[in-house]
């Protein structure tokens, strides 16, 4: 099966910073006429170049490596990124550098400090108990910013719901925590064990890479991906000016 016969694609992009060495990117693509699963590329663990600006390019070659299939990817027309990573900041950390901060009395919660942590991050922690990292606090920070400033270099990707409410070719943050057993090394639900490739390990950053890229395929899909359970859209009555952070449903 090759590449060019994908419906859908997905790629995911497990952050590990500016000087990180364990970048890992993971690509599945989806064939409608089969309903299947084509796990097309799972990068060793790499380093971007010092010498030139990461893209698109950058982030696939240790996964594909081969250059016809590298095309392909590039030329599927519902192609989606999903990076484990902040997309954006709290909007009241970028009033507060803007030096419009009208300050906020301190917060009974950690979570709600709106200079720490987004809505949507609120939203998590409200419905599953989860708080993730938060991007101004702590070391996240890293990683958000690498993958931030790609997104210029993203080609024709864009970030969704941020800056379009949805597109056939997306950047979207996504979040392989919620989609496992327990903490970050544990494994899968058992839902969505049989959808991974064997040689994975639970707990590394390949691993986390392929779910990424599950959650990816799934949006670039538009939901139709039927072995996988839907994802979790933006809320309607919340802004999408902090992004959102997509993820599988839970029940």
């Amino acid at each position: 099966m090759t590449t060019e016969h994908m419906d859908a694609i997905g790629i995911g992009w497990d952050v590990r910073g500016w000087q990180g060495n364990a970048q890992a990117v993971a690509v599945v693509g989806w064939q409608a006429r089969e309903s299947r699963l084509h796990w097309l590329g799972i990068s060793p663990l790499f380093r971007l170049s010092s010498r030139v600006a990461p893209d698109l390019d950058a982030l696939l070659r240790p996964a594909l490596q081969d250059e016809v299939a590298l095309m392909q990817v590039l030329a599927c027309p519902r192609l989606a990124l999903g990076i484990d990573a902040p997309l954006a900041f709290p909007r009241a950390l970028a009033d507060l550098l803007a030096g419009w901060g009208s300050g906020f009395p301190v917060p009974q919660r950690e979570i709600d400090n709106p200079y720490a942590y987004r809505d949507c991050e609120r939203w998590l922690y409200q419905h599953y108990g989860k708080k993730p990292l938060s991007a101004t606090f702590d070391r996240l920070g890293n990683n958000a910013t690498l993958a931030l400033s790609m997104l210029p270099r993203l080609g024709d990707l864009q970030l969704v719901p941020k800056r379009a409410r949805a597109a056939g070719r997306a950047v979207l943050e996504v979040y392989p925590a919620l989609a496992k057993m327990g903490g970050k090394a544990s494994a899968v639900r058992p839902e969505l064990q049989p959808h991974l490739p064997a040689i994975l390990i639970p707990g590394t950053d390949p691993y986390d890479a392929a779910l990424c890229a599950l959650m990816a395929l799934q949006y670039a899909a538009e939901g139709a991906v039927t072995s996988l359970p839907a994802l979790v859209d933006l809320p309607e009555e919340m802004a999408p000016d902090e992004g959102w952070v997509y993820h599988f449903t839970r029940d």
